[in-house]
């Protein structure tokens, strides 16, 4: 029983609880109103309904779409940093041993900090500048590198510009974490709700039980939608809540790789110590990088060797 209790989720009994009290809420009203002495139809509610329910659909779709779009938002930027955490761990691995290890240390530590500090914070709807000032501090670091090779350079620029990268994601994860739904349009949904569920019961509704079905369901659908408008406005939490998965899936990556490298007999070469997961990961593309700088390199030094030789002759 406990087994599936967790299957099914806090949101979900959330949901379930809200409809089984509006629909035994919009029950016992039925009941209550079942020898109440019906008056002629008023030709009235027969325009004030549709009106009504109209406005609560205008509200609702509002309110559902701006979550939806914020949602959308919270999981593109929580992409994009996993994939900038990645390049940059990556490109490490042209700089010299001791930036490397630091780099990567740097990035161990704000991956860790964002799993284990940032996503409790932004469930709360709040965000610190803890890992902030973690790139901060990577940044600074990664611009006093010594770079004495142009292999160096370029991977120290390639980090440069995917710790950018890394920054713009943050802020927008900051701002998806920080967004909600205004105060009118939350109350808004709340008082339509409150009136299209209970409008059925001032018409007089008849006592047949079709009648008093449709009214029952109609009170419940319209409490769940409700709750479902709180529980997606923070797009860190609820049934659609962004989670860090590709974030924790980098972090298990760079802990695997690092444990690979320790049992390496012989140092690793640039990126070959790391194979990349597929063909097009960013580590091909970067590998693929170095070696074309590599092989600009090396022709760059056969025309001066050459234009020596000529100066000599």
């Amino acid at each position: 029983m406990v087994g599936k209790l967790s299957i099914l989720g806090r949101e979900t009994w959330i949901l379930l609880v809200t409809a089984v009290a509006g629909g035994g809420a919009a029950a016992a009203i039925a009941w209550y109103l079942r020898d109440h002495k019906r008056e002629p139809e008023d030709v009235t509610l027969g325009f004030i309904g549709p009106s009504l329910a109209a406005m609560y659909l205008l509200v609702l779709a509002l309110a559902l779409a701006t979550e939806w779009q914020t949602i959308g938002s919270a999981q593109q930027a929580v992409g994009n940093e996993a994939v900038a955490v990645r390049q940059i761990y990556w490109a490490a691995s042209g700089l010299p041993p001791a930036a490397r290890n630091t780099l990567r240390a740097q990035v161990r530590g704000y991956v860790t900090t964002v799993v284990d500090h940032d996503w409790p914070e932004m469930e709360r709807g709040t965000l610190d500048d803890a890992s902030l000032t973690q790139l901060t501090a990577m940044s600074a670091s990664l611009l006093q590198v010594n770079t004495q090779t142009s292999g160096a350079a370029n991977a120290q620029a390639y980090a440069t510009g995917e710790l950018g990268a890394l920054l713009t994601a943050r802020a927008a994860r900051e701002s998806a974490a920080e967004s909600r739904l205004p105060l009118g349009v939350l109350i808004a949904v709340v008082l339509t709700s409150l009136i299209v569920g209970l409008f059925p019961f001032a018409g007089a509704i008849r006592s047949e039980k079709a009648s008093i079905s449709v009214a029952v369901l109609q009170s419940v659908l319209v409490a769940v939608a409700v709750v479902v408008v709180f529980q997606l406005n923070n797009p860190y939490t609820g049934p659609l809540g962004t989670g860090p998965g590709p974030i924790s899936t980098v972090a298990a990556e760079i802990g695997a790789r690092l444990e690979a490298a320790a049992n390496e007999s012989r140092p690793p070469i640039g990126l070959r110590g790391f194979p990349p997961r597929s063909d097009t990961g960013p580590g091909r593309l970067l590998r693929a990088f170095l070696r074309r700088d590599r092989a600009a390199r090396q022709t760059e030094h056969a025309r001066d060797r050459t234009r020596r030789l000529v100066v000599a002759g």
